[in-house]
């Protein structure tokens, strides 16, 4: 088997020196820039982001950039990693994997993914333990809380991936098992889910459209949405504290003229970009004292020097 850490050392070495791109380009059967997720890959730089939408892709690949490889819920399930031949290779560091259904390898003996450099994988699902054969310690958990839904109740916690083969308990029942899947001694979710990733109700995973910010470093922008402060609820933000500082959030009363039944006015979130990059601000509207969510917005960022 070659040595894929020989080989990408010297090209990871190379590319940290080129200029950091921020592209985002989209995979699917029909209609999106690339059919195939290796031609993206060969084709993305450091950085860029990889969308790929509901579908089975039989391809394997080879991973030797560090990009953010995210699946798409289009309406039709989460897409399908399951290679004819061959393994997904991770072969980069700060590689992350995101929202995919891994199916088991065709051969027993054999596994689907191998991480063979320090990569992110998480909020996939897993056939189980075996469809992975990792080799360098490997980060299988979100680095930071996500928001999240399960069984109607609103929580928020870093998430790992679902394993099939998962055996652990949920005692505070809030969908992450209590016991880590153990991988072996270097690689380890320390938050397994107890059901399939849909089962947590992501906001982003079906989300099709969403509003698109391009903003500057250090150049503040602002975020209104409707809201009634007077039955409870309020608009909580979810975001990348890395690229993003939350500024203010204040409530603005409608005028009489303007004002509806129970709508209230607006709350106004100002947020200070801190350096380039690309995020999502998820936006949650509910009571605190109730696990019920009664709206969701989502904002995409795209943020320049």
């Amino acid at each position: 088997m070659p040595d894929y850490k020989r080989l990408f050392i010297p090209v990871l070495a190379l590319l940290l020196l080129l200029p950091t791109s921020l592209a985002e380009t989209r995979v699917c059967s029909v209609g999106c820039d690339y059919s195939s997720i290796q031609a993206a890959l060969n084709n993305a730089s450091p950085d860029d982001k990889i969308v790929v939408e509901s579908g089975t892709y039989r391809e394997s690949l080879l991973i030797g950039k560090n990009v953010f490889l995210h699946g798409l819920d289009t309406g039709q399930g989460k897409p399908v990693l399951a290679p004819e031949s061959g393994r997904i290779v991770l072969a980069a560091y700060g590689a992350v994997m995101r929202g995919f259904e891994i199916g088991a390898a065709s051969d027993s003996e054999n596994c689907t993914i191998e991480a063979v450099l320090p990569a992110g994988i998480y909020l996939n699902d897993f056939a189980g333990k075996k469809s992975v054969c990792p080799e360098d310690a490997a980060s299988w958990n979100s680095s930071d809380g996500i928001n999240y839904q399960f069984n109607s109740r609103v929580l928020r916690s870093r998430l790992g991936n679902y394993w099939a083969d998962y055996n652990g308990t949920d005692e505070n029942g809030d969908g992450i098992g209590d016991q880590p899947m153990i991988l072996n001694d270097k690689n380890i979710d320390y938050y397994p889910l107890m059901l399939p990733v849909d089962g947590y109700k992501i906001p982003d995973e079906k989300e099709t459209k969403m509003e698109l910010i391009r903003a500057k470093v250090n150049e503040p922008f602002t975020i209104a949405l409707p809201a009634n402060p007077t039955t409870g609820y309020e608009w909580k933000a979810d975001y990348d504290y890395v690229l993003l500082k939350e500024e203010s959030a204040q409530f603005e009363r409608a005028s009489t003229e303007t004002v509806r039944v129970d709508s209230g006015g607006t709350s106004v979130f100002v947020f200070m970009p801190i350096k380039p990059g690309k995020s999502t601000i998820y936006f949650v509207y509910k009571r605190s004292w109730e696990n019920i969510v009664a709206d969701t917005r989502a904002f995409h960022v795209e943020i320049s020097a």
